[in-house]
């Protein structure tokens, strides 16, 4: 029970470490002239993509398998629980995946052609997700 409540105390300090992440993030736009509002069609739309292939490579694919499983092993540390909890459960991994490919598209110099390649690398994974969908129901 103890250290159930320490993992929970910990989820919740992980919000204000989001939040603090969000406003850092506001601010740096604000200071580049971007202003979030004005977001095009296309560009919500290019992010929308990298986020989820960004969330899909972090909670399910091979490639952070290792890792995911680094912290698994030190799950009773705390703070590495957490972190283990926000990045196997897709909806937790998505906002802050999200949130980098936001940096990425907006502040980091050539991060716009990450997000685009993983934008097209999403499109195309849903792609086959369809194909498979399709091919489980004929």
């Amino acid at each position: 029970m103890k250290n159930e409540r320490k993992h929970q105390a910990w989820n919740f300090w992980s919000v204000f470490v989001f939040l603090s992440a969000v406003g850092l993030v506001g601010f740096l736009l604000k200071r580049k002239g971007v202003n979030i509002e004005e977001m095009t069609f296309r560009e919500a739309l290019v992010i929308i993509l990298a986020s989820f292939r960004t969330t899909r490579i972090l909670v399910f694919e091979k490639i952070f398998k290792y890792f995911r499983d680094a912290l698994k092993r030190r799950e009773n540390m705390y703070v590495i629980g957490t972190i283990h909890a926000m990045i196997t459960c897709p909806w937790c991994a998505g906002v802050w995946a999200t949130l980098i490919i936001i940096v990425l598209f907006y502040l980091v110099p050539f991060g716009v052609l990450l997000v685009y390649v993983l934008a097209l690398a999403g499109l195309a994974s849903m792609m086959i997700l369809v194909s498979n969908l399709l091919h489980m129901y004929t």
